[in-house]
């Protein structure tokens, strides 16, 4: 078998060229299925992370959208002091969010600012919504004219504590930086007292959001009453099990139409071992002839040339393993870039030893009837072959 195995990789480094050639199919499609799953795993691992930062007791309660997708209807104060008051809720709060023209070292942005009741501000921040303060402090009760900034917003634009921006005209002083969260939605908001968002937005006592830290996870008493005082189930009641359910059938539909997808390349690869392999052995007719007329046996020569073809498929893998990595590496960078800095391209030994054998048995199967077709040859007839 040693013998064979040197026979064939002496014949594949012989015929570089054509060995590069043929693989380049199955290397294409192990590239596009080593990127795409290592990727898709990057994602859940990542939304995994988000979930598990907001804690298993927290819930968070967003409109429905209507048609058109635009947000519905937005929450009252009264109805987030309802669900406080429920016996399973251990504390509840609104967020109000908005964009505003926002000055900043005399440039101007377009940034997000949040609302929020600044008499929560440090529980809200530390228990519901794990974030933490970096550099200097939170909210005092009831303190306007100041913000809280995320990691984003002092990393960009070169914002610190003490410094002075202005939010739709109104001139804020940062008495606090959040600490990095790894989402862009997180990390690039601006905190306000909710009376000074009001006064800029309007719509008082408004909340497009809110989230309440559960005593029991029971999200039905929170449905019933918000579904009274609205008048219908006009919302969404979102808990980390939910959040975690949909995401991860989102992500498996992705995961397999990319495979499928990634599944043409390799089957096109497939075409191309078996066309080659069929090449190989109309050019060693003599040769298999000769072999067989000084003892070796059919399965040998089966092996000989099943062993050739699921090296060529192995060394497209190889190098689609290569290039897969590179093509995750590179959307990683793209993705952080764009703000999403938790996505990472996750790699386990485990996909490296699937995405080998894949090739591996690819090559295999599509030269499986070129090496039987060789190794039935009649060495008489083999030998007259020209």
């Amino acid at each position: 078998m040693l013998t064979l195995a040197k026979l064939v990789v002496k014949f594949l480094i012989h015929r570089r060229t054509r060995t590069f050639l043929t693989t380049l199919g199955i290397c294409i499609g192990v590239a596009l299925v080593f990127s795409l799953v290592s990727l898709n795993k990057g994602m859940m691992n990542a939304i995994e992370e988000q979930i598990s930062a907001m804690g298993a007791d927290v819930v968070t309660i967003t409109p429905k959208l209507v048609p058109g997708g635009i947000v519905g209807k937005t929450f009252t104060k009264d109805e987030v002091d309802a669900v406080e008051r429920l016996s399973v809720v251990d504390e509840a709060t609104g967020l109000a969010m908005s964009s505003f023209p926002t000055v900043i070292k005399g440039e101007t942005y377009y940034l997000p600012s949040v609302g929020i009741d600044t008499s929560k501000a440090e529980r809200v921040f530390e228990e519901i919504r794990s974030f933490h303060i970096e550099k200097g402090r939170y909210f005092q009760k009831g303190e306007r004219g100041k913000a809280v900034i995320s990691y984003d917003i002092k990393d960009k634009y070169k914002v610190d504590v003490g410094n002075q921006i202005e939010i739709a005209g109104r001139k804020f002083r940062v008495i606090g930086v959040l600490a990095e969260i790894g989402s862009a939605q997180d990390d690039r908001n601006i905190y306000i007292n909710q009376d000074d968002f009001w006064e800029m937005n309007g719509g008082e006592g408004q909340y497009q959001l809110v989230i309440a830290k559960m005593k029991v996870m029971n999200v039905e008493p929170v449905k019933r009453v918000l579904k009274r005082m609205r008048g219908a189930e006009d919302f969404d009641v979102l808990t980390p099990e939910n959040m975690r359910e949909k995401t991860s059938q989102i992500l498996s539909i992705i995961n397999v139409i990319f495979v499928a997808v990634a599944s043409v390349s390799i089957i096109v690869g497939a075409i191309g071992v078996a066309n080659t392999m069929y090449v190989a052995v109309l050019e060693r007719v003599r040769e298999i002839g000769i072999m067989k007329a000084i003892g070796a046996r059919d399965r040998q020569i089966l092996y000989m040339f099943l062993l050739e073809a699921g090296l060529l498929g192995l060394f497209g893998g190889f190098v689609g393993i290569l290039l897969g990595y590179g093509i995750a590496s590179f959307f990683s960078h793209f993705a952080k870039l764009a703000g999403l800095k938790s996505l990472r391209p996750m790699v386990t030994p485990e996909l490296f030893l699937i995405s080998g054998a894949l090739s591996f048995g690819v090559g295999m199967v599509a030269g499986f009837f070129p090496a039987r077709w060789a190794s039935r040859l009649q060495p008489v007839e083999a030998l007259r072959y020209e």
